[in-house]
């Protein structure tokens, strides 16, 4: 079999228009070949770099059969003899050795297209690289077509496809289209990376658990509310979403992580995210809206559901030093102050309204200095600090002294302090 084959393609037509494809097509091997060094130059040593390649294209690939794998598997599929038509070219050319472009190395072409790496542990569990690597050994194990499409549609069915499948947290990006001086939303996976979990959240409990008991619920498919956190500066209320992230991103959990200036964006967001066999956190980390920026409005709007309904698979979490969201003056309670608005209770319930539409609020106040000691102790233990208690708790007093607060992000960067002057 060789590329033409490619031709044929009708679901992963994608392939043809890769950088990687266009090279070997126009008799350009070593361009080809550069590319693979530069995308994958991080794989292990042996690598079948070719392997990879295809896998990873597998991974992100998104077309009406990836789609409809990833919602509820191929067997719904209308067509499934052209489904194992697609994978018998995939699995084809998966097989194909492309050494012979390269017929004057062969010795050291053979370890970029004949290698073969079992060893997944070189990179981190939670990197895409060692996914992926995972992914193309279980591949590489297909010992026909068949096999080949059965461990590609239970990728797909568990683990979903594309931007989805291959990140846990996005940003919204706006592009701007060139030549027509308009722009379009999209979407950014940020890079992977472990978060610390809930037990480095000392004194919390009852709030994480409250936290924690209305997210399982949201991904059990019950209904579950949106959920503002709010309280004082440093108590960890934005620790507590990253170390939610961490604990449930492998249940489907995905954040969106946006700010004031994305609102406008959230009917994009709703309509590309409403589809998808995840469950979606809009997260705002410290929100709140002045007097003047009356784009709160929009945000009650998304939290209510417009005419098509609230959709099941996306919540709102936000963080706050304000329990209210919105600024209030004291002219917003005096009902008789004579002001441009007659209705001044109108007010003060339109500015209340957003706050309310959050079914669940949990409060993070300032622990108690025992506390504040406690969380010193058990960050310096993690860190392995040979300081002696006394004199450690010491310092901490003094630290919080300076810094006006005894607050968990206090202790946090007390203990950092440290670790800049330790010397190895």
């Amino acid at each position: 079999m060789n590329l033409e084959r490619m031709e044929e393609l009708l679901f992963y037509r994608n392939l043809l228009e890769t950088d990687f494809v266009q090279d070997l097509k126009a008799d350009a091997p070593y361009a080809a070949l550069s590319r693979l060094f530069q995308n994958y130059s991080n794989m292990p040593k042996g690598t079948n770099l070719w392997h990879i390649f295809l896998s990873d294209f597998l991974l992100q690939d998104e077309n009406s059969l990836s789609l409809s794998a990833e919602k509820r598997g191929w067997g719904h599929f209308s067509y499934p003899e052209f489904i194992q038509r697609e994978m018998d070219i995939l699995y084809s050319l998966y097989h194909l050795n492309l050494s012979f472009f390269f017929p004057k190395e062969q010795k050291a072409i053979d370890s970029v297209f004949r290698g073969k790496v079992s060893e997944t542990e070189y990179f981190p569990s939670y990197s895409y690289e060692a996914q992926l690597l995972s992914f193309n050994n279980k591949l590489e194990a297909a010992k026909d077509a068949q096999e080949f499409s059965s461990i590609l549609e239970r990728e797909y069915k568990e683990k979903g496809v594309g931007l989805f499948r291959c990140h846990s947290a996005f940003s919204l990006e706006k592009e701007n289209i060139f030549g027509t001086g308009s722009s379009e939303y999209c979407l950014e996976g940020l890079p992977l990376q472990k978060y610390p979990g809930f037990s480095t959240l000392l004194g919390y409990e009852k709030e994480i658990s409250a936290l924690k008991e209305n997210t399982e619920a949201f991904l059990a498919g019950k209904k579950a509310n949106h959920v503002l956190l709010y309280g004082d500066a440093g108590t960890g209320k934005s620790s507590c979403m990253k170390a939610l992230l961490e604990e449930y991103h492998s249940k489907g959990l995905r954040f969106v992580s946006l700010f004031k200036k994305d609102l406008e964006g959230i009917p994009f967001l709703l309509q590309t995210l409403r589809e998808r066999p995840y469950f979606f956190i809009l997260y705002f980390d410290d929100l709140s809206f002045e007097n003047f920026e009356v784009e709160y409005k929009l945000l009650k709007a998304v939290m209510e559901g417009g005419l098509e309904g609230r959709a099941d698979n996306i919540l709102l979490y936000a963080t706050s030093n304000r329990r209210h969201l919105v600024k209030e003056n004291l002219s917003d309670k005096n009902d008789i102050e004579y002001q441009e608005d007659l209705h001044h209770s109108d007010t003060t319930e339109e500015k209340l309204s957003l706050a309310d539409r959050f079914g669940l609020s949990i409060l993070f106040q300032k622990p108690a200095y025992t506390l504040y000691q406690k969380i010193v102790l058990s960050l310096a233990n993690k860190y392995k600090l040979s300081l002696s208690e006394e004199k450690l708790l010491t310092m901490a007093n003094a630290w919080s002294i300076r810094r006006g607060a005894a607050t968990g992000r206090t202790a946090e960067q007390f203990i950092q302090s440290l670790l800049v002057q330790k010397k190895d």
